[in-house]
């Protein structure tokens, strides 16, 4: 995943970083045309993928350090040394969009969940695309499998992502329904897709059961939180 696909001059851009690229953005477009629709302000939306592209770059790559320790450690220069020792974290880079969405909606006073829900389906079309190119570089037919499941939920939540204020189990008796059902159910998507992930790639470890697990758990949990399910008598 390190052949160079193009060269200009002498800059080498790999397959794996322009993909990277051309994900990011789409899912920065998928963000920001929804971001639009909710009446959310130009400025503050071009603010939070600035802040998220900026923080999902340095957490992941410190979350990659962090996992491959015995690599990095006494040698620390090769952190910047990305031609040489590249390698990023899915879930560090996943952990900066939500910082970077977080400290951009801290400084409007805007409410975290209302953003982030738009932001992971910006993640999630991302990451078809990301896992579709993943495909093109490798003829891994696997990868078509794990894309078109993301593709296929993004589809389904873009459509949602509208009507499931109307939804009495999750508004309740509220006069208006919470945030935080895209959110909910795109992580635990994340956490059964890594689960599946892991087992059409033969690498089921008990690590990976514990944190897809958690991901799977955790968000249906969010969604009940934030639902007036629980208040229904």
């Amino acid at each position: 995943m390190n052949e160079a696909v193009l060269r200009v001059s002498n800059i080498y851009i790999y397959g794996f970083g322009l993909l990277a690229v051309l994900s990011f953005l789409w899912g920065s477009f998928v963000f920001y045309k929804k971001s639009q629709e909710s009446h959310f302000e130009d400025f503050h939306i071009l603010d939070s993928v600035v802040m998220s592209a900026f923080w999902a770059f340095i957490v992941g790559r410190l979350a990659f350090v962090a996992l491959n320790m015995a690599t990095f450690w006494n040698h620390f220069p090769r952190i910047l040394l990305l031609s040489n020792y590249p390698g990023i974290d899915r879930w560090g880079v996943i952990l900066g969009i939500a910082l970077g969405v977080f400290l951009s909606v801290r400084k409007i006073k805007a409410r975290f969940l209302d953003w982030f829900d738009l932001a992971s389906l910006g993640i999630l079309s991302g990451g078809a695309v990301f896992l579709a190119g993943l495909f093109l570089l490798t003829r891994d037919f696997r990868y078509v499998i794990l894309s078109l499941l993301h593709l296929g939920l993004f589809i389904y939540l873009w459509q949602m992502e509208d009507k499931y204020r109307t939804y009495e189990w999750y508004r309740g008796k509220r006069t208006s329904a919470r945030s935080g059902f895209i959110t909910g159910f795109v992580l635990s998507f994340w956490g059964l897709a890594f689960l599946i992930e892991r087992l059409i790639f033969k690498e089921v470890i008990l690590w990976s059961v514990i944190w897809g697990g958690s991901l799977l758990v955790g968000g249906l949990v969010l969604v009940y939180i934030r639902s007036g399910w629980k208040k229904i008598k």
